[in-house]
């Protein structure tokens, strides 16, 4: 679909350093957008810019600007950051890691999961609220927001004939939980439904739009080896062709690229999609097809067990209803092949230090993605491959580490 850019001035976007965000300020800098990003640190801001220069051209990175925001979760966290902003992009949230050991105590879901979710998006409402300027602000929830944990691990039947819609909701659990991902399942569904509430009482000038991913797959543009390449939903594919075996999970997928399209096009067009709505992406997937389809598409990797056959990740078939999204933002989500060729080509393109588009001719027919708050600007920072760019710094006195995570 065309973007209708012409009441776009400024976009924030939160979460960047993760592969969700990154690819989504790629696609914004593509688009012709002004971007400013919020990062966590000064050694954030430069790892950023390193990847992006691989990525954007000179002229693009000259629209991008740099807040350090340290702790989403302080009082006023965002408020400079939000200055003069049109729209908003909040991808920021905790990730599952697998360091944390179940059950996890309900005050250790609430210091890393929930709290930050929560805070972190009611922080970025309030200040877009108090700045003026914002006429939407697109927050990136889950599709763990619309579906029971229990359903997506399989040990609960979902009901025959119910697809999961959009408008689902799922009632928020406490703690302790049986694993780091019904922690996070429980993050994403407080942080929905503080959004939902929030809006309501205070009704904002603005329109707020829900985006709710499944697994999101593809290639992760942050990532530089393949130890950074096991991080987040990709390790689920990657971790069963190297042997491992877990699950099951529900078998709902989706290219990080389309991800990354519909939060461009939901921030920016507000002609074809209207706000005040949540829109699910996803597309049906079995896991263990990951296994045919990686020998397909890089026969070579298998010959030479780079990748093997003998991993499993079960599948929990679920009817997701994902055409309002489709219909919306006018395209058809990529397939599970396309998302295993992009993963998958870039692990092996790591693994064995090929550039891109390498991998056809090494590996066979495939291929590969307010209280306390001081602002300084400093220009011409040092960067490697870098236009100048402007860095804002925002400290806040009570800004502590919460180890956050980017998805």
């Amino acid at each position: 679909m065309a973007l209708s850019t012409s009441s776009t001035g400024l976009v924030l976007i939160t979460g960047a350093t993760g592969n969700v965000g990154f690819n989504t300020l790629v696609h914004a800098l593509r688009a012709g957008l002004t971007v400013r990003v919020a990062v966590r640190s000064e050694t954030k801001a430069t790892q950023l810019m390193r990847r992006l220069s691989l990525k954007t051209t000179s002229k693009q990175r000259q629209r991008v600007t740099l807040a350090i925001v340290p702790d989403i979760t302080a009082e006023g966290a965002y408020d400079e950051a939000m200055h003069d902003v049109t729209q908003v992009i909040h991808v920021a949230s905790p990730l599952v890691t697998g360091s944390q050991k179940p059950p996890i105590e309900s005050e250790k879901a609430e210091d890393y999961f929930i709290g930050p979710a929560v805070r972190g998006t009611q922080s970025l409402l309030e200040a877009a609220d108090a700045c003026g300027t914002v006429k939407r602000v697109v927050i990136t929830s889950s599709i763990v927001a619309l579906i029971p944990v229990a359903q997506m691990e399989g040990t609960e039947p979902r009901p025959k004939g119910v697809p999961v819609r959009p408008t689902d909701r799922v009632p928020f659990t406490p703690g302790p939980y049986h694993s780091e991902f019904a922690a996070y399942a429980n993050s994403k569904i407080a942080a929905l439904a503080a959004a939902e509430t929030w809006c309501e009482e205070v009704r904002p000038a603005f329109d707020v739009v829900h985006l709710h991913p499944s697994f999101v797959l593809g290639r992760n543009d942050m990532a530089a080896t393949t130890a950074e390449c096991m991080k987040g939903t990709n390790a689920m594919v990657l971790a069963m062709l190297l042997g491992k075996r877990f699950g099951p999970f529900a078998g709902a997928t989706v290219h990080v690229d389309d991800v990354a399209r519909c939060h461009v096009a939901a921030a920016i067009d507000t002609v074809h999609v209207p706000g005040n709505e949540s829109y699910i992406l996803s597309q049906g997937s079995r896991w263990n097809d990951a296994k045919d389809m990686a020998a397909t598409l890089f026969p070579f990797a298998e010959k030479t067990k780079l990748l093997v056959r003998s991993g499993n990740v079960g599948t929990t078939k679920i009817d997701i209803d994902a055409s309002l999204a489709e219909d919306t933002f006018g395209l058809r989500f990529k397939g599970f092949s396309d998302q295993v060729e992009s993963l998958v080509g870039q692990f092996l393109e790591l693994k064995t230090n090929n550039k891109p588009g390498e991998q056809k001719k090494v590996m066979g027919n495939g291929g590969m993605k307010k209280t306390g708050v001081k602002a300084k600007v400093y220009h011409h920072v040092d960067m490697p491959s870098m236009c100048p760019t402007a860095i804002m710094v925002y400290t806040s006195h009570r800004s502590r580490s919460r180890g956050i995570h980017h998805s």
